[in-house]
């Protein structure tokens, strides 16, 4: 899963699994720091990015730093800097709050402090009174006509938020969605701009209130069975759709509801079809030979199996169109003054004090570093050769010790 898919790791992830330390495991023998240790070993951590909390990302948009049209699927990442070395503008990705969490998680390291964050949003969750937050919906909303079926409250929630008054809408959401205090600045700006479609103004904002909307009028109309607080959890991973192309799940609900949120460049993937094909690629390439094994994922499986019958096959077919006419170009040979140029940069991009730029879009600079930590075997499977595996520790022992290597 690692080594084909960029996965994006929501805070509910997290907090979510770590509230399974305060639970007592019935019939096994397994305590819960090894049952949740368990599955961070199995969490990707590569090519795994935390996303941003969806709070924090609202009110991004409702202050004008944030433009949902230009993500793209994309993962949205806490902790970039700017940074200019000589003509190139870039930005440079420190370790965020979030991004060190996930490396805790994958070194088994679960804080006292993220203990007590899990125990809250349980303790949080347990109080949630969804009865009560249907009933005040309603009431602001007012009469409408009972859904028929799922999509129907899809489609009825759609009409809502293109019927009802503009500003009195921003009002009603922004208490809703849990940021009264930007209310009278994001309405005052709204009407600053001349009143546009919120639709087109705020897209982010009306995708988290419709979702809202939506559980709202399902929930009384009996839609969703066997209904739980849990549930507005499971709602709540949602929220995160726009940051994905691709939503994976074995949960039922998600079954049914995500497929009505997703784009058309998106897809949902039953979390059993998906785990399956993980399977399947697992057999693939196990029964190559060894010396080829050697060689690490990153040389003899930079691409999916050409065989259409995998399903990451076809995922890359659709998102990743150009991947086979690249696969089919020869290798350029390796050009060793260039490769140290380039580790030049990245170890001055590393550093402190570089001058700033005031571009904000992604797609307008010259690069993107991340600064992360990865292991170079995950299970069983090498991540790079063992030449590479070699030349890694190397350069770290020359940033260690701050002199450059002979020979």
């Amino acid at each position: 899963m690692d080594n084909f898919y960029m996965s994006t790791i929501t805070p509910l992830f997290f907090v979510e699994c770590l509230a399974d330390l305060e639970k007592q495991i019935r019939k096994s023998k397994s305590t819960p720091e090894q049952l949740v240790g368990s599955l961070a070993d199995r969490t990707p951590e590569s090519q795994s990015y935390p996303n941003v909390h969806h709070i924090n990302v609202l009110k991004a948009e409702l202050s004008r730093q944030f433009d949902l049209s230009k993500v793209f699927g994309r993962v949205m990442l806490a902790g970039g800097e700017p940074v200019q070395l000589g003509d190139k503008k870039g930005f440079v990705f420190r370790r965020s709050p979030e991004a060190e969490a996930l490396e805790r998680w994958t070194r088994r390291e679960f804080l006292e402090i993220e203990r007590t964050t899990a125990k809250e949003w349980r303790r949080a969750l347990g109080a949630t009174d969804l009865d009560a937050m249907v009933k005040t919906v309603k009431a602001e909303l007012g009469h409408w006509r009972r859904p028929n079926s799922l999509s129907d409250a899809k489609h009825l929630a759609d009409t809502i938020i293109d019927y009802m008054d503009p500003e009195w809408l921003l009002r009603f959401g922004t208490n809703l969605l849990g940021v009264p205090e930007a209310t009278d600045w994001v309405v005052a700006d709204w009407i600053g701009r001349r009143r546009p479609p919120l639709r087109e103004h705020v897209p982010y904002f009306i995708f988290l209130l419709t979702i809202n909307i939506f559980f709202c009028l399902a929930l009384p109309a009996q839609l969703l069975k066997n209904v739980k607080a849990s549930h507005r959890v499971d709602l709540a991973y949602l929220y995160y759709l726009p940051f994905c192309s691709m939503f994976t799940s074995k949960d039922n609900f998600h079954a049914q509801i995500a497929p009505l949120f997703l784009g058309p460049n998106q897809e949902f993937i039953d979390g059993i079809q998906f785990k399956d094909d993980l399977r399947r690629l697992n057999e693939y390439y196990s029964a190559l030979p060894a010396e080829v094994l050697k060689t690490g994922l990153i040389n003899f499986a930079a691409h999916p199996p050409e065989d259409e019958d995998f399903l990451v096959t076809r995922m890359w077919d659709k998102f990743l169109p150009r991947w086979r006419s690249i696969k089919a170009q020869p290798k350029p040979e390796r050009d060793h003054e260039a490769e140290k140029q380039l580790f030049k940069e990245i170890d001055q991009l590393s550093q402190s004090g570089l001058p700033s730029h005031y571009e904000r879009d992604m797609d307008k600079v010259d690069y993107a570093q991340i600064i992360r930590m990865v292991l170079p075997r995950k299970g069983k499977w090498l991540r790079f050769s063992e030449e590479q595996i070699r030349r890694i520790y190397e350069r770290k022992s020359e940033q260690e010790s701050g002199e450059p290597l002979t020979g």
